[in-house]
């Protein structure tokens, strides 16, 4: 039992300080013009697997995409740019978030 012990606790540790190493950004979901191109008639699994092909085509590695029911946008109108109620809440290594805020996402 014991000699399995250094094999674990390395990682345990870098498991740790990955997370350590994340930020976490929003992005105000459209109904129909975020540049991933889904929109409210796609379900969240549609939605994450489109951001996440988005961001590795701009060398941008996501560790979890969530949801949340916290947007800003005016969910009441009807036009492309209106908002949906949710945000998308992206966390991704450090060493990109000055690529992600260049994409137009918000830190949290």
């Amino acid at each position: 039992m014991f000699f399995l012990l250094p094999l674990i606790l390395p990682t345990a540790l870098v498991c740790c300080n990955k997370d350590d190493e994340a930020e976490k950004f929003y992005w105000e979901q459209t109904k129909c013009s975020d540049p991933w191109g889904t929109g409210e008639r796609d379900a969240n699994p549609i939605t994450i697997q489109a951001l996440e092909q988005y961001l590795e085509d701009n060398d941008i590695e996501a560790l979890r995409i969530m949801f949340d029911n916290k947007s800003a946008l005016d969910a009441l109108c009807e036009s492309c740019g209106c908002g949906t109620g949710q945000r998308i809440i992206v966390t991704v290594p450090k060493s990109d978030e000055t690529e992600l805020q260049d994409l137009g996402f918000i830190k949290v």
